[in-house]
């Protein structure tokens, strides 16, 4: 019954390189604004960028992303590690209010053998509902998206300056 991995609904084809754009680092080029990548960017300061997951395992999936383009926690400075902290402090609100999120999962995957299909390093911010239909989602290998990303990136950039303190980040 359960001879499949779990996975992001359509991220195999970017995953196997069939439907990835060709840049050197995804992560890098939404940064930076290229054209040639699907940008759902709500917000980005000097240190770190928040975006839309462009396969999102729930309604308002989010990244968090640093500037700098390095490959594991390690790599953080302090200041960075206490700015991004801060950060999804707000994005857990901004979260809560636009989805009536009522849990979350924070994760980082680090390394070939972490499941990252990404070397630059990120954050996840992962919302979680009381009526998740995970079993179905597994048994019948679908899975229901509620609303599209683009209609997701308007109800966030509506509303994030409300969660994100910009005078806490003027020392960064």
């Amino acid at each position: 019954m359960f001879d499949r991995w779990l996975q992001a609904i359509g991220k195999e084809d970017y995953v196997r390189n069939k439907d990835r754009p060709d840049v050197e680092c995804i992560l890098c080029s939404i940064r930076d604004g290229d054209e040639r990548v699907k940008i759902f960017k709500i917000y980005q300061d000097n240190v770190a960028l928040v975006s839309l997951n462009a396969f999102p395992y729930n309604p308002g999936h989010l990244l968090v992303v640093p500037n700098r383009h390095i490959k594991s926690f390690q790599e953080l400075t302090k200041q960075e590690i206490i700015h991004i902290s801060r950060l999804i402090q707000g994005l857990q609100k901004l979260i809560s209010d636009v989805f009536n999120a009522n849990s979350f999962n924070i994760g980082i995957n680090e390394g070939p053998n972490s499941g990252a299909s990404i070397e630059h390093f990120h954050f996840h911010i992962i919302p979680r509902y009381n009526n998740e239909l995970g079993f179905i989602d597994i048994v019948s290998n679908s899975r229901i998206v509620i609303e599209g990303l683009e209609s997701v990136l308007k109800r966030y950039k509506e509303k994030i300056n409300d969660y994100i303190n910009k005078d806490y980040f003027k020392n960064f």
